[in-house]
């Protein structure tokens, strides 16, 4: 990889860093979160890899950091107002896909920041991991529960809550949340992946790009039949 790859990588990084924490305080949009992570998270893993690890770079792991935190955050306190609600048998169904796609983010950031002398063993345990947890399968089944697609839940995610609810407004903006949440953290980790074992960035940015505007419409659907 050229000193121009790499400069321009570090260049992408500082501008999507401050898009994503823009797109943090506002995460109720779905749609808008993705393009910067896309940009963000293909570039960190190229500039670790290349063991970049000037000032500059340790300043941009901390916001990175610092983006993780303010996600995590913003899930753990939507939380509880979902779990008061009954919800049919379905957090079952997806329970195990939140747990693989929080392992799988978990492995991206130990990897991102892991000292040079440990980075590659940490590229081996998440390549390994990310795998083991079923790749991006889990991302698969989690839109397939929001857009609606009935093979893989008995209802879309939306339709239960909404039921459940009885169509609390306050209770379905807080899953629109702790969705966009899990979106964010696997489509961070499936780019991370790409870049990794050097997959098409592009073609997965497209087709994700397109699959969370169809995300953001079921969301504004389901908002728009609250009370």
């Amino acid at each position: 990889m050229s000193e121009m790859e790499i400069m321009e990588d570090r260049a992408k990084l500082k501008q999507g860093l401050v898009k994503v924490l823009q797109c943090v305080a506002t995460i109720s949009s779905a749609a808008a979160v993705v393009n910067p992570i896309f940009g963000v998270a293909g570039s960190l893993i190229r500039v670790v890899l290349h063991h970049v690890d000037d000032e500059d770079i340790q300043t941009l792991k901390r916001e990175f950091g610092s983006v993780n935190r303010s996600l995590d955050q913003l899930s753990q306190q939507n939380r509880g107002a979902l779990l008061q609600i009954k919800k049919e048998t379905l957090d079952g169904q997806y329970c195990r896909v939140e747990e693989n796609l929080r392992n799988q983010f978990r492995k991206f950031m130990e990897m991102v920041e892991a000292r040079p002398e440990h980075c590659e063993r940490k590229k081996d345990d998440f390549e390994e991991s990310y795998s083991n947890d079923l790749g991006d399968q889990n991302l698969h089944t989690l839109y397939e529960g929001v857009v609606g697609k009935p093979k893989l839940f008995s209802r879309p995610i939306l339709e239960v809550y909404l039921k459940h609810s009885q169509g609390d407004r306050r209770t379905m903006e807080n899953l629109c949340t702790r969705l966009t949440y899990l979106f964010c953290i696997g489509l961070i980790a499936l780019m991370g992946y790409a870049a990794v074992i050097g997959d098409d960035e592009e073609g997965i940015s497209d087709e994700w790009t397109e699959k969370m505007e169809h995300v953001q419409e079921r969301m504004q659907e389901a908002l728009q039949k609250c009370k």
